[in-house]
């Protein structure tokens, strides 16, 4: 909605996969790398690093529509807007992402790395610890 006045998912910049057998999403969406690689790619200066935010910002002017950044991304990221004349990256609207903002279930979450740091730990504790459980192991070991 804040980059094109329309809610359409081919123009989103962020993607969710739906994995029907473990009933699970996927969101795929840019990390701003530190070393961009997406950046690095790009032979045509129109990926730049927002100074304010890091996130990673298209000149549509300069985007030839070469997917080089594309190819060069390790998350699988950019995609091509429905036109197929520049490249989708997420940049955070700004540092006040809109789909944090208006997700009425809490879904999406703009964190500090610190706080977002701590919740992926935790999860990842959480799955180690039924994955032992799976295989025997008790809780207390």
């Amino acid at each position: 909605m804040k980059h094109h006045g329309v809610s359409n998912p081919e123009k989103s910049r962020i993607r969710i996969i739906r994995d029907h057998l473990s009933q699970l999403d996927l969101a795929t969406y840019c990390h701003s790398c530190y070393n961009a690689p997406c950046i690095m790619a790009c032979n045509f200066e129109a990926l730049s690093k927002d100074p304010k935010t890091n996130a990673i910002v298209v000149d549509n002017d300069n985007c030839t529509a070469c997917r080089s950044c594309i190819s060069k991304c390790p998350h699988a990221a950019p995609s091509m807007h429905p036109n197929g004349e520049y490249v989708l990256i997420c940049d955070l609207c700004g540092g006040t992402p809109e789909c944090v903002t208006i997700c009425p279930e809490q879904a999406i979450q703009y964190l500090k790395i610190e706080k977002a740091d701590i919740i992926y730990k935790s999860i990842y504790a959480e799955e180690m610890a039924e994955k032992l459980i799976g295989r025997g192991v008790k809780k207390s070991e």
